[in-house]
């Protein structure tokens, strides 16, 4: 859901049954910012690059993961990378100038729309200064295990039993391990945000955080590398929820999980329709509420793994 927002800038994917060896169904919502030229990218890129990585045709997953979460910087600052995002850009800009120009000039979306700068689609300098977080469920299907990777302010929960489990921790710039890792990098927190800019303190893109050539990219003020969780999918998992921070603004994770736990039980109702009246109810119903909440970009996506 665009919600209240100029523009969409998340994205996500659902690639069922690849690869080569151990078959993997790849979940993931990429919450884009400053554009959405970089989590278009990873969605295009992400699993391609999970399952032909080494690791993986090893049979480390856990290790595949991670490399593909850095891997996925490496790759956007080649020069095919680079005119990928160009060709993203420039979709973007003709998808704003037609919406400009459609849209009434005293309208919500006209007045906010004059806030949002718009970026030189041919500059080579777009992955510096735009990014997106990544909130990724990988579930093997032949060893029944599920893998859960973060790297951001996303966030994916599992129910299990009825009760709600956080399997990842939102990267903010208040958090100890956070802290000490920004300033080892010589970055610096204001007012919440790492160098008075960005309120997460890890993702993909946002590569001007990420130029200290004597760091290796775990070590960089924001970096890609994702915290992973393994555990065993057993038969009490009822289902996994993904979603960016605009879900988790509005809905604790108990609450998100009675959300689709008192509609799941109707097994004529589908998970999208679930999700639909999730992201109605918490929406804003105008741009300026009181709080703020409920005016982002809303992905969600509930996954019910194979028994």
């Amino acid at each position: 859901m665009q919600g209240w927002r100029k523009r969409m800038e998340d994205a996500h994917i659902t690639d069922i049954s690849k690869g080569s060896s151990h078959k993997l169904d790849i979940f993931g919502v990429f919450d884009g910012h400053g554009g959405k030229e970089i989590s278009q990218f990873v969605t295009h890129h992400f699993t391609d690059e999970l399952i032909i990585n080494k690791n993986y045709l090893n049979g480390d997953l856990q290790t595949a993961i991670k490399e593909t979460f850095i891997k996925m910087d490496e790759i956007m600052q080649t020069s095919e990378g680079k005119e990928e995002i160009k060709k993203y850009a420039r979709k973007s800009k003709e998808e704003d100038d037609i919406q400009n120009k459609n849209e009434p000039p005293n309208s919500q979306m006209a007045m906010l729309a004059q806030l949002v700068g718009q970026k030189d689609p041919e500059s080579d300098e777009i992955a510096m200064r735009t990014g997106c977080t990544g909130c990724v469920c990988v579930i093997d299907e032949n060893t029944k295990k599920l893998y859960f990777a973060n790297a951001g302010d996303s966030r994916v929960v599992l129910c299990k039993g009825g009760k709600a489990f956080p399997k990842s921790t939102d990267h903010k710039p208040e958090l100890d391990t956070e802290k000490d890792r920004i300033y080892k990098a010589d970055g610096w927190i204001t007012d919440g945000r790492v160098k008075g800019n960005l309120n997460l303190t890890r993702g993909l893109g946002d590569l001007e955080y990420k130029q200290n050539k004597n760091l290796k990219p775990e070590e960089q003020m924001i970096t890609a590398n994702p915290d992973i969780i393994v555990e065993d999918c057993g038969s009490d998992v009822d289902f996994i929820i993904i979603g960016c921070d605009g879900i988790w603004d509005c809905l604790n994770n108990q609450q998100a999980c009675d959300f689709v736990l008192n509609r799941i039980k109707d097994k004529n109702v589908k998970l999208s329709k679930i999700v639909e009246d999730m992201m109605d109810t918490i929406c804003a119903k105008d741009l300026y509420n009181e709080t703020g909440v409920g005016c982002d970009n809303m992905t969600c996506m509930i996954i019910i793994p194979k028994k």
